[in-house]
């Protein structure tokens, strides 16, 4: 049963943006990574999702393929975009995680220091 939907995966999959080398790789390591941590089934879940992204996602986009001003105005206003939720998601991360980790630090070393102090006294 697994080699038959191996088989129906690999021959659907011909042709398609997603065996390219870079992406093959891409997904292989994910894939590999997420097996070994989690198990076959997330595993399974992060192969199909880097499938589909690779398929449904176009080609990076450069400016040697514009050629109109309408192109050209979209291309600005795509990298803006990206760059404003690249900078949102950096924004995230430091204020929901690194920030209480490194709270949680400060407090747990102070608490330290004060239980330490009860003790020589």
């Amino acid at each position: 049963m697994v080699k038959v939907i191996a088989l129906l995966l690999v021959v659907s999959l011909v042709g398609c943006s997603s065996l390219k080398f870079k992406n093959i790789a891409k997904t292989g390591a994910t894939t590999a990574v997420t097996y070994a941590i989690a198990g076959p089934v997330p595993a399974l879940a992060n192969l199909a999702t880097s499938v589909a992204v690779d398929e449904v996602l176009p080609e990076e986009k450069s400016v040697d393929n514009i050629e109109s001003k309408e192109q050209a105005v979209a291309f600005v206003a795509d990298s803006l975009f990206m760059n404003a939720l690249y900078g949102f998601i950096a924004f995230l991360l430091i204020t929901n995680v690194l920030t209480p980790f490194i709270t949680k630090k400060w407090g747990y070393n102070e608490a330290k220091n004060k239980y330490r102090r009860r003790e020589d006294d």
